[in-house]
């Protein structure tokens, strides 16, 4: 199977299922990730358009992959269980990624405590605080490329890890850490749980 696939209605997934593997897995790890979520949140998360995502959701629902409506979709047992033979036969650089995963946690580390220093300060060290922390979100979208570099499907959480640094730039602080947006904070737990689910490996408590 080659390291990169066209988007088709031709490819299937590894289980022979009907949905497209270039669309199934990015957005069954949007599930995986997510918890619940609605097919808007899904095809922004997997980088598919609104149609492709609906149609891989329905199409999960008729096999028992996924659960539930446009209101919010869950993974099945069954559902996890394609998630991870799709990751299985996934085509990447396991040394590389997790060599770049190093990184990741290395910066996680920084960043966390650049956004925590940013809520807790008072007034006048808030503009200071706030500039540490548009640093350290430079380096996590760089951080990001390289992954996306590796896997590149990643590069949503890249894409959107950068328009996050570009507004928190503008001063938009909700990007800082709002769940009601594509905040720095959110994208990059996002990132941190597709890795662990692709590595296997468990968050650190």
């Amino acid at each position: 199977m080659p390291a990169r696939v066209a988007p088709t209605r031709n490819v299937h997934a590894a289980s022979g299922r009907g949905a497209p593997m270039v669309t199934l897995l990015p957005v069954l790890m949007a599930l995986r990730v997510h918890g619940r979520s609605t097919s808007a949140a899904a095809a922004h998360a997997a980088g598919v358009t609104l149609a492709d995502a609906r149609a891989c959701l329905a199409d999960a629902v008729t096999t028992g992959l996924v659960r539930g409506d446009d209101d919010g979709f869950t993974l099945t047992a069954t559902g996890r269980a394609e998630l991870g033979a799709l990751l299985a036969r996934e085509r990447r650089d396991r040394g590389a990624l997790a060599a770049c995963y190093d990184e990741f946690v290395a910066t996680d580390g920084r960043l966390k405590a650049r956004i925590a220093a940013w809520q807790l300060a008072a007034v006048p060290a808030a503009a200071a605080a706030l500039g540490e922390l548009r640093a350290v979100a430079g380096e996590a979208v760089a951080v990001a490329e390289r992954l996306a570099a590796v896997l590149p499907r990643l590069a949503p959480y890249a894409r959107r890890l950068a328009a996050a640094a570009d507004a928190l730039a503008r001063g938009d602080t909700r990007f800082v850490a709002s769940p009601r947006v594509d905040s720095l904070h959110q994208v990059w737990f996002e990132l941190h749980e597709d890795l662990l689910v692709t590595l296997g490996r468990e968050r650190a408590a």
